[in-house]
């Protein structure tokens, strides 16, 4: 009996009735099957109230209430794991095993069901109201009038419910409402209050309200409702995140207006409705902010041209101030160095012991003056960009050789041992790129830096290494060391040590500042190490010559021996030396390669062949790029990685690739070797993901 019954059930599972008509052929069948006086099954209604679906012989309302009886049943119904209602039984004699498993069968059975009609329900549900979304938003993107969302929302509130007039009302601020757009009426008042009658109601409140027009005689938000002879008014109110935006009302001619089973699709189209009119005052918002911006950058463009203009004769100024203060400065320095000197050799008789100290003192204090002019003026050189650099390679031991000799003497007379210069074999002949006055000055600023904050019997020494693409020059000291504040502000400008060492020395508090300027405009960096009492290192690093080879690491020498056997790859490029390189390098891993140097050549291969893997410019002659990569994803509806390789290398066109359906972006220029591992890495994740 048990598996007559059931297959009985599941041919009515599968004949697709629906969900009350199947629940009492199931109801009948059972009670037929079981001798069963009364049976029901009670599940939630749409408004989740728990209503009976009856089979009775001899139906009596008060058999299922009377649960004290023997001769009432009860037999949980769950859906999703949850107990949703009950399958209730009345018969005076018992059940046997047998029977019991079929009620309870019965009632699993009865869950299934319920669980398909509620899917079904709320997919339905989805897809309504993502429809709507759909259709509204399409409109924003168009960048469409908010007048125009509020027709589009009026007219297919009244098509899809089939209403026989469409009102929009938005609330356009604390205290009124304003119609925005409507269907199927004319004449109608264009403003209430928002503590006007039902529709002030529903604003306040929210949710949903069904009003017979009779009720709405004299109501001052409805009475044209009645006015237009219409019956029935649904009125709902368009929210979002706890935001009221206004009510959509429908007045219908029949005595029902939305049916009980449309009453969620309502609600759900009016929050479709709220959120495509929020992103629609969002977009006008940020247009409005947008023009306004435009405005404010013209504006600050016209200040910065005129401040640009005011900067530029500043600097002029500056310049021509800082030439005659040159050779104002210059010129009487030139006469007192030149008479230290004549005086210095006797020429105008011999001098005593003091008189010669005192010229030394005039000697040294010249020298000072004359080098805080020289860096005063080069600083200020380089500051207005007139010391612009005109670099080219300067081998490693020319660039080292010369400054290292001239700190020699000033070593000799503070006594500070200079070790010997020892430059590695296989980097004396690698080339510096850079101005070489200027590498020249950096490398003696640094050196002079050092010997003079380096106590007596201190050392100097000077170190090179080779670091990928940039040659590392480390200059270190046994000097007094700079504490860890300190070193956060010794590139400003004035700055000088603080403890009674560094004080003692002369200096102007301008070279390390110079110095800095002097790096950077090369292409380079300079930074500072440190220890209070353990001396101090310096270090620059400066760009390698072109055409020199740079040093490889582990990692990049592992990935070199990256292969790519069997591998297809398609290599779209206009640019004939890019797409050789591909070549060469994707060969060399092992890969077979074609190419092509337009989109269309490369959808004329795509038909031929699919490959395992397309890199593609997006700069190039007819179509860009990105037409390839939707003509592979959408077109075509193949999942081929793609990596796009563009000397295009904004954020904004690496987004746009990757919202194409590019696997993976690299701008150029790029090192092959990157290019192959990002192969490598692509490819064997699609491999992986087929194979799961």
């Amino acid at each position: 009996m048990k598996y007559e019954i059931l297959l009985e059930w599941t041919k009515l599972l599968e004949s697709g009735e629906e969900p009350g008509d199947f629940y009492r052929q199931v109801l009948k069948s059972l009670t037929d099957a079981l001798n069963i006086e009364e049976a029901a099954i009670l599940l939630p209604s749409e408004k989740d109230h728990i209503e009976p679906i009856t089979y009775t012989k001899e139906f009596h309302s008060t058999c299922l209430t009377s649960k004290t009886t023997e001769s009432y049943h009860s037999f949980d119904i769950t859906s999703f794991g949850a107990i949703v209602g009950a399958l209730a039984v009345i018969r005076h004699s018992p059940f046997s095993t047998e029977e019991n498993a079929v009620l309870k069968s019965c009632a699993s059975l009865i869950g299934f069901q319920y669980e398909r009609f509620k899917t079904g329900v709320n997919s339905q549900l989805l897809h309504d109201r993502l429809q709507v979304l759909n259709e509204l938003n399409q409109l924003n993107a168009r960048n469409v009038s908010i007048d125009r969302i509020t027709k589009t929302i009026s007219r297919e509130g009244a098509f899809r419910f089939s209403a026989d007039a469409s009102l929009l009302f938005l609330s356009e601020s604390d205290d009124m409402l304003v119609l925005n757009g409507a269907y199927g009426c004319n004449s109608v008042e264009q403003t209430f209050g928002v503590d006007d009658g039902i529709l002030g109601q529903v604003l306040r409140v929210g949710g949903h309200l069904s009003v017979p027009t009779n009720q709405a005689q004299g109501d001052p938000t409805l009475q044209f409702m009645c006015d237009l002879g219409l019956d029935t008014v649904d009125a709902c109110a368009l929210e979002i995140r706890g935001e009221t935006l206004g009510v959509l009302v429908l007045g219908f001619r029949r005595k029902h207006g939305i049916a009980s089973q449309d009453l969620t699709r309502f609600e759900e189209f009016c929050q479709g409705a709220a959120v495509a009119l929020a992103n629609s005052k969002a977009q006008s918002r940020l247009t409005k902010y947008t023009e306004r911006l435009e405005e404010l950058v013209a504006e600050r463009t016209q200040d910065l041209a005129v401040q640009t203009a005011r900067a530029e004769e500043a600097n002029q100024a500056k310049s021509r101030f800082l030439a005659n203060m040159s050779h104002e400065l210059r010129t009487p320095l030139t006469a007192i160095v030149g008479y230290s000197s004549v005086l210095a050799d006797g020429i105008f008789g011999p001098l005593n012991e003091q008189q010669l100290d005192g010229l030394n003192a005039i000697t040294r204090s010249s020298e000072h003056l004359k080098n805080l002019i020289d860096d005063v003026l080069n600083l200020a050189r380089v500051e207005s960009g007139k010391e612009a650099p005109e670099p080219k390679r300067v081998a490693v031991k020319d660039a080292l050789t010369a400054p290292y000799k001239l700190i020699l003497q000033q070593a000799i007379n503070k006594k500070v041992k200079v070790r010997e210069l020892v430059i590695p074999e296989n980097l004396a002949d690698r080339g510096i790129y850079a101005d070489p006055k200027h590498l020249q000055q950096i490398i003696l600023n640094i050196l002079s830096n050092s010997v003079k904050y380096t106590p007596e019997e201190g050392e100097v020494w000077l170190e090179v290494s080779l670091n990928v693409d940039k040659i590392k020059i480390e200059i270190h000291d046994t000097g007094v060391g700079i504490s860890k504040e300190k070193q956060a502000k010794l590139f400003e400008r004035f700055e000088r040590g603080e403890d009674s060492y560094s004080l003692s020395q002369e200096g102007t508090g301008i070279g390390l500042n110079l110095t800095k300027h002097l790096v950077e405009i090369n292409g380079g960096r300079i930074g500072v190490e440190s220890e209070i009492g353990r001396g101090s290192t310096f270090w620059i690093m400066m760009p390698l010559a072109q055409g020199d080879p740079v040093q490889i690491t582990k990692e990049e020498k592992e990935t070199t021996r990256v292969r790519l056997d069997g591998l297809k790859a398609l290599v779209v490029d206009d640019n004939q030396a890019t797409v050789e390189v591909l070549v060469h390098v994707l060969k060399a891993a092992g890969a077979s390669v074609e190419s092509a140097d337009s989109v269309l050549s490369a959808k004329e291969r795509l038909c031929a062949s699919v490959p395992d893997i397309i890199l593609t410019d997006i700069a190039m002659p007819g179509e860009s790029g990105l037409a390839l990569v939707d003509y592979v994803r959408n077109e075509k509806a193949l999942s081929v990685p793609i990596i796009v390789l563009s000397a295009c290398a904004f954020q904004s066109d690496e987004d746009a690739a990757v919202e194409a359906g590019a696997s993976l972006f690299i701008p150029k220029p790029f090192k092959p070797n990157d290019v192959i591992r990002s192969v490598r890495s692509l490819t064997l994740q699609g491999a992986l993901n087929k194979n799961a």
